[in-house]
């Protein structure tokens, strides 16, 4: 992971922040420390709002090789639809406007790791400067007043998940969104799946000695109990725990923690634990899972899987091939690139 040092811009910010090691006013940070992952594609100054990309390989070679791979994001979106996940990863079609929760789980996640980052180093980081990464691709200056308020707000509400989160989650992170590239394996017989599984970790923390990951989310409402359970990306992270402890030399573990801190964005807005174990038996189902799902996508099946997931989809305008609707979310160029693709 690769950690940036920038001077910050000084600003008459009213907000204090739980930064580094002390309660830190914004205008009065020395220095800004921005964590630098994964690309979310190019950015040309001419686009009002740049589209969020579908997730890149972080772990791909110069030369293009292993550049196909599955992740928990890929996993649950084909799972969910296929038909999603080809217009998604396939075709790289995402709105042009990017949708207001998604960037403010991403900039409260930005916010969280640079804080964490920031006091193992003994630094201060700048809030502003950090929000001003996320949120200065997405607001341009000659923007609709209604639609820059609207940014403003969110940006705002980032900040308050992010200030609630330090404030009351008192964690001392062994690692800080820990990025991962391993093979996955069926502990049964050993057959191993011919891409990798990657992945990005928020919080990898070691309660009683055994390494624990921890994905955050933001949420509209508390998360269910089933939720932690059956969280195909838990199991995922638990396997690059399960690596770590097998490559020590260390015995096979009978369970490794897990864990969902969840951001619960209620008027008042409060945190959620939820925390669980996997065990070898989620690993057979893990591995069970990928080769299903890989194997699908290599014999090119992406049927249309409607449901209740439709909802929060991105897509729903072109499956159901309403042509205004389209054009209006996506773009005409992007309208054209559907029909060719035969999709509409």
């Amino acid at each position: 992971m690769n950690v940036q040092k920038y001077p910050a811009v000084p600003e008459a910010a009213a907000e204090r922040m739980v930064l580094g090691r002390m309660v830190l006013k914004i205008e009065d940070s020395g220095m800004a420390v921005s964590e630098g992952t994964a690309t979310y594609g190019a950015v040309s100054g001419k686009e009002a709002h740049p589209p969020v990309a579908p997730d890149e390989n972080p772990f791909q070679s110069g030369d293009g090789a292993n550049g196909f791979y599955l992740s928990k994001s890929r996993l649950n979106r084909y799972i969910a639809c296929p038909r999603s996940y080809l217009l998604h990863y396939d075709l790289g079609i995402v709105p042009l406007r990017p949708d207001r929760d998604l960037l403010i789980g991403r900039s409260t996640h930005r916010l969280i790791a640079a804080h964490h980052l920031a006091r193992k180093k003994e630094e201060f980081v700048d809030a502003n400067a950090v929000l001003d990464g996320v949120w200065s691709r997405y607001m341009q200056e000659d923007e609709a007043p209604e639609a820059r308020q609207e940014m403003e707000a969110a940006r705002a509400e980032s900040l308050r998940y992010a200030q609630l989160f330090i404030h009351d989650v008192p964690l001392d992170p062994l690692e800080i969104e820990r990025g991962f590239s391993l093979p996955l394996f069926d502990l049964e017989n050993g057959d191993t799946l011919p891409v990798p599984l990657v992945g990005v970790i928020d919080l990898v923390d070691q309660p009683n000695g055994v390494l624990r990951p921890l994905e955050i989310k933001t949420r509209a409402r508390k998360a269910d109990a089933w939720q932690v359970r059956l969280a195909l990306e838990l199991t995922c992270y638990a396997w690059w725990v399960r690596q770590r402890i097998m490559e020590s030399g260390a015995r096979e573990p009978e369970e490794i923690p897990v864990g969902y801190v969840n951001i619960i964005k209620t008027k008042t807005p409060t945190i959620q634990w939820q925390t669980d174990c996997r065990t070898i038996a989620d690993f057979v189902d893990l591995y069970r899972t990928a080769r299903a799902v890989y194997e699908n996508i290599m014999d090119r099946r992406f049927y249309l899987n409607p449901g209740t997931h439709c909802n929060w989809c991105d897509f729903p305008s072109i499956c159901g091939k309403d042509k205004d609707a389209i054009v209006r979310i996506f773009g005409d160029a992007t309208y054209l690139r559907i029909w060719e693709a035969d999709l509409i």
